[in-house]
């Protein structure tokens, strides 16, 4: 399965980080996929939807979450979070609170598109 891939929605690009069902093991192995890709937005520029629906965490996941967060800033423009309950649902604020940025948390992917491809600007 693909993990990390631009889609189009409404004209917008959108950087997908699919970690739905994932294993730790996928998701550190999808986070430097994820990283690379963003670095080569403009500055400000990117849209990232990440998908943790299902996603299986540890604490080597977590931190490695918080990393990757704490690096997009320069890159990002807006990023929506999808499925995060539970675990993720925790570890999203804990992300949030680190950073200091806005990551919107949807129910859905659709719903986290339209708000990226409209909302987000």
């Amino acid at each position: 399965m693909e993990r990390v891939k631009l889609l189009s929605h409404r004209g917008k690009n959108i950087l997908l980080l699919d970690l739905s069902n994932s294993t730790p093991e996928e998701t550190l192995a999808a986070i430097p996929a994820a990283r690379t890709m963003i670095g080569k937005f403009p500055s400000k520029s990117g849209l990232v939807m990440t998908d943790v629906k299902g996603a299986k965490y540890t604490k080597e996941v977590a931190e490695a979450i918080k990393n990757f967060t704490s690096y997009n800033p320069p890159f990002v423009k807006a990023s929506a979070v999808v499925g995060a309950e539970g675990a993720a649902a925790i570890l999203l604020q804990t992300v949030i609170f680190i950073s200091r940025r806005e990551l919107k948390s949807f129910g859905t992917r659709d719903e986290a598109l339209t708000w990226l491809a409209t909302a987000a600007h």
